[in-house]
């Protein structure tokens, strides 16, 4: 686990990219829409040229379609297959006692800092975490450990999504490209945490 804490390279990307990543991988609404051009000009403070790009197309995508169409596109991303549900905890366990304590983890983690949920979203939900991560940017060594292991779920994510939701892949691939390089050299990583090969069900 003390791997971890030499590649903890979330606390390198700014509270922006964070804030405008779990903005655009949320269910698409009105609300979203409206916001497009302060979106946009948020997505031009993005300071890593990576993810600046991939926000950027991804702003295209959204104005190119209307909301019925994002919003159905949306739900058959990650929606109507466990492959590329946006709880990421899934990935790693299915549906059983270990995701209900890496779970419970992560709760405890969000009320350590006082923040509170405000949707029913579960704990994993990817939207929920990089909202987390926007508001606490410099999580403690122990806390940055839990999140990346989550976060590293982002890289199974971009493949399952490459054909199936590819305006969606181009958004989280420097995510998962940096979930791919935080796991260079992390001999010691948590194998109960390595994406699962998956199987027929929704999760929960």
């Amino acid at each position: 686990m003390t791997e971890y804490k030499k590649h903890t390279p979330m606390i390198s990307l700014s509270g922006t990219t964070w804030q405008v990543l779990s903005v655009l991988l949320d269910y698409p609404d009105k609300r979203l829409l409206h916001d497009l051009d302060p979106i946009a000009a948020a997505t031009r403070q993005i300071p890593e040229p990576e993810f600046k790009h991939a926000v950027q197309n991804f702003l295209t995508y959204l104005q190119a379609h209307d909301l019925l169409r994002l919003q159905e596109n949306h739900t058959a991303a990650f929606d109507l297959g466990s492959a590329t549900t946006l709880n990421l905890t899934y990935h790693a366990f299915g549906d059983n006692e270990k995701r209900a304590a890496a779970l419970a983890k992560l709760q405890h983690l969000y009320d350590r800092t006082g923040w509170e949920r405000t949707s029913g979203d579960l704990p994993d939900y990817l939207p929920l975490l990089l909202e987390f991560l926007w508001l606490h940017p410099r999580p403690e060594p122990a806390a940055a450990t839990q999140i990346w292991q989550c976060l590293n779920a982002a890289t199974h994510l971009v493949v399952g999504l490459e054909k199936k939701a590819p305006a969606y892949a181009e958004l989280l691939r420097p995510l998962g490209r940096l979930a791919a390089a935080a796991a260079t050299g992390t001999d010691q990583q948590d194998s109960r945490m390595t994406p699962r090969p998956h199987t027929q069900g929704e999760p929960t």
